[in-house]
């Protein structure tokens, strides 16, 4: 009898025991990323302080005993490359409006007081929206889009991706860094240990405030 006591009393106690401290935590912020290889040669400091190379979003964090759900959602124009004669926009591959981001499992730990590093890996995935608001939906790659017609073939061919995270904790608000890249191809159909690498060429930085919820 005491046996099933004590494991009731645990069962009652363990949503209290997962929601104190830093064993659960949920977030949401702001979110910014630089669009363009910022370690690159040819990458001028103009186009750093230029704002259409950055795009805006939201991002949702949730941790788990130190392990992380994460992702997050950016917005950005298309390219705009001509103007018709009736002054309307013309955009690069018929683009009018991209919301992209990425979504990914790992793990944290820390590394200094009020800071913790963080590694996940996961996927890329968008929006592509023309200006007639037809959607195209992607994974891993832009011209990996979803159709009914190759379904299978869609999800077999989503590449891996990876995010690094370094977060200033000071309280309930989280001020971080984020490194993206993606790997040079691994998939389910590519499972060649050479494409688990990072593709370091097509990195990305970027910045994020989070408010903790939980």
């Amino acid at each position: 009898m005491k046996k099933i006591l004590y494991i009731i009393v645990l069962l009652l106690l363990l949503p209290t025991l997962i929601m104190a401290g830093d064993i659960f935590y949920v977030g949401f912020g702001s979110i910014n990323q630089f669009q363009l290889d910022l370690f690159a040669e040819d990458t001028p400091f103009a186009s750093v302080v230029d704002v259409h190379n950055w795009a805006t979003g939201g991002e949702l964090r949730a941790s788990l005993f130190n392990f992380n759900l994460e992702g997050y959602l950016l917005v950005q124009q298309g390219a705009i490359i001509a103007v018709t004669d009736m002054g309307k926009p013309v955009f690069e591959d018929d683009v009018a409006q991209r919301l992209f981001g990425f979504v990914g499992l790992g793990f944290s730990t820390k590394v200094a007081e009020f800071t913790t590093l963080s590694l996940a890996a996961g996927s890329l995935a968008g929006f592509d929206i023309s200006p007639k608001f037809d959607v195209a939906f992607w994974m891993g790659e832009r011209n990996n889009v979803y159709s009914e017609s190759r379904w299978e073939n869609f999800f077999m061919e989503i590449p891996l991706a990876y995010r690094m995270r370094l977060d200033l904790n000071l309280g309930g608000f989280t001020l971080g860094l984020h490194y993206q890249v993606p790997s040079h191809g691994f998939s389910y159909q590519n499972s060649e240990s050479a494409a688990l690498i990072p593709d370091w060429s097509r990195g990305k930085v970027g910045a994020s405030f989070i408010t903790r919820f939980f």
